[in-house]
């Protein structure tokens, strides 16, 4: 069985499409875009961007989350339910900012709109720090399950290939939007037809004992579905993702709103799905102490060892949300540099209109943690780690959702639907929130600290260019 290493637990904290004949139909008609050199700005279309949503959210979570919440038996899929319907009305509520103000490119950009430049500098900030600073974690996980396809590796051989997959993804981002948009679909494809497949198969044999074992023992079911719930929320992280690039969108009113609900929505039924039918095969009590569930599945299914094949696909998992992620980290930095919220460097640009300065820099920020995370000081402070950065997210839809309260008072909104939507959308946050450990604020904190000299190196350049237009 492939080997349950820090990073492949840490993963299940993280991140972690279009339909197979309408992504095929979409890469045959668009095969010569993809190879043309030209200069032109290409926009990304509604398929593009709704691989991108699903990519940066369906990774390698999806194969580790079902061991983790079989510890909460049966309830752990209500609690699985209740995070999944809280990333749903989070989408939703982006997707009335997209439609409602008359900006859209992310949480960062609302702040700026509803807060003011301080509080707008500093969302997005975190916002871009927390795009590629926990790359590293999908990276290593992504390796070790590639080692179970080719073999083991040796520790040089391994940051070669972690620091190949980063490159060849910064590249493939340098071609532009629609390029990296193609590139996605592609990978999309062949990460969802497996998890449509395999459940279908296994449905044939779910044996409904499994599901007699409603509660752990010594947990109350308020209790169980709550740990659930926050553990199976770490699976959405990325849902924000698809409103960054709305400059580069066709038709971004409506491309975006559709493709973050649809997305997420697709995430949550395909992961649901899933684990369903992983709990019918295997017994919770059985299932939690498996670290890799699908290549059981597949075994009992149909005999034989199949660690090679679910390891190549968990990579290809992990490479297509690497790869969305590459690309938020472009674009939060080019959106927020074209509203003069970071400093203009960001904001340059190479041939293919592709962020040239926005992605290397998250390039070199990277490979830097990469190389940190080697080291024996972090080495074990990996799983927390990722405990902080989802928390990091928490707090910037936390703000998002503010944004559009804000927006409704302004405005006088009568819609009892979206008062509804919104209020159910911040009681989540802040349940999350209050449920987080104190410690994780630690993250928040050190990413605004470190914020803080770029933010007045930022503030009086701005200043400067003001006074001497006067």
């Amino acid at each position: 069985m492939i080997a349950q290493s820090v990073e492949q637990v840490a993963v299940n904290h993280w991140v972690g499409g279009s339909s197979p004949s309408q992504g095929a139909i979409f890469f045959v008609s668009s095969y010569g875009d993809f190879m043309d050199t030209q200069t032109k700005k290409s926009k990304m279309g509604f398929w593009s961007l709704l691989s991108i949503v699903i990519g940066a959210q369906l990774g390698a979570s999806i194969f580790l989350l079902p061991s983790q919440l079989a510890q909460y038996r049966t309830l752990g899929l209500c609690g699985w339910m209740i995070g999944g319907i809280g990333a749903i009305l989070l989408t939703i509520v982006f997707s009335f900012l997209c439609t409602n103000t008359e900006k859209s490119g992310g949480p960062h950009i609302y702040a700026r709109m509803f807060f003011g430049e301080k509080v707008g500098f500093f969302i997005t900030w975190i916002f871009w720090c927390g795009a590629w600073a926990c790359n590293p974690i999908l990276i290593a996980t992504a390796v070790n399950y590639l080692m179970s396809f080719v073999g083991d590796m040796s520790q040089t051989q391994k940051i070669i290939c972690e620091i190949a997959m980063v490159f060849s993804l910064t590249y493939i981002n340098l071609r532009g939007v629609k390029t990296t948009g193609i590139f996605e679909m592609i990978l999309t494809t062949f990460k969802v037809l497996p998890l449509i497949i395999i459940p279908i198969l296994a449905f044939q044999h779910i044996n409904m004992e499994n599901f007699k074992e409603i509660t752990p023992v010594g947990m109350s079911p308020s209790e169980t579905i709550i740990k659930a719930a926050i553990l199976s929320f770490w699976g959405f992280v990325g849902l924000e993702g698809g409103t960054t690039p709305a400059g580069d969108v066709k038709n971004p009113k409506r491309n975006i709103p559709l493709a973050i609900v649809l997305g997420t929505t697709i995430v949550a039924v395909i992961s649901l799905v899933n684990t369903f039918a992983i709990f019918g095969i295997i017994s919770p009590a059985e299932l939690e102490n498996i670290g890799a569930p699908f290549a059981q599945i597949m075994v009992r299914l149909f005999g034989g060892s199949y660690d090679k094949v679910i390891g190549l696909i968990t990579f290809i998992m992990c490479y297509g949300s690497l790869n969305a992620w590459v690309f938020f980290s472009g674009q939060i930095a080019k959106t927020a540099a074209a509203e003069k919220i970071f400093p203009k460097f960001f904001a340059n640009m190479n041939k293919y209109d592709a962020p040239n300065a926005a992605l290397w820099t998250a390039f070199i920020g990277t490979v830097t943690i990469l190389f940190l995370q080697k080291s024996p000081l972090f080495e074990d402070k990996i799983g927390k780690f990722l405990d902080m950065s989802v928390l990091i997210y928490i707090v910037l839809y936390t703000v998002a959702v503010l944004c559009y309260f804000k927006f409704m008072i302004t405005g006088k909104t009568k819609s009892i639907a979206k008062w509804v939507i919104t209020s159910l959308a911040m009681v989540f946050c802040i349940f999350m929130i209050y449920k987080s450990d104190l410690v994780d604020f630690s993250a928040v904190v050190a990413i605004l600290l470190l914020g803080l000299p770029v933010y007045i190196k930022h503030s009086r350049n701005t200043k400067s260019n003001r006074n001497s237009l006067q």
